[in-house]
């Protein structure tokens, strides 16, 4: 689940790196400068896309959008580590407890399930 960012259209402006919550996106110093994207390091949210003023930026042809995140609670040990990853703090609970996700903050962004070391996260494509 990844985006990449087609160099040809990229004019390394940055709204991608700025828009990524999760600092994805590297700036590539060359002939012609633009930004990357690191396959193993997208969560595949999408900001990076909605915000390229030339379109140069595109899921790669495997990528599944996450429709809903949820959690396992008879996986979740309540370590709070989803919670601290969650740039929009959707992950609720108390620590040593199950945590759910408030549905109203959450982006679908994937990042606490891919974070959890319990695997209590669930997306649902």
């Amino acid at each position: 689940m990844a985006y990449t960012i087609q160099a040809e259209k990229c004019v390394a402006c940055g709204a991608c790196a700025w828009a990524c919550l999760f600092g994805v996106p590297v700036f590539v110093q060359g002939e012609k400068p633009r930004y990357e994207i690191p396959k193993d390091k997208c969560v595949g949210c999408g900001h990076c896309e909605n915000i390229c003023p030339n379109n140069a930026v595109h899921p790669l042809p495997d990528h599944r959008p996450i429709r809903r995140v949820t959690v396992d609670e008879e996986k979740c040990v309540g370590c709070t580590v989803c919670a601290h990853v969650c740039p929009e703090n959707a992950p609720v609970g108390e620590h040593g407890k199950p945590f759910t996700i408030d549905q109203a903050k959450c982006t679908q962004c994937g990042m606490c399930a891919v974070r959890c070391r319990h695997d209590a996260i669930v997306t649902e494509y």
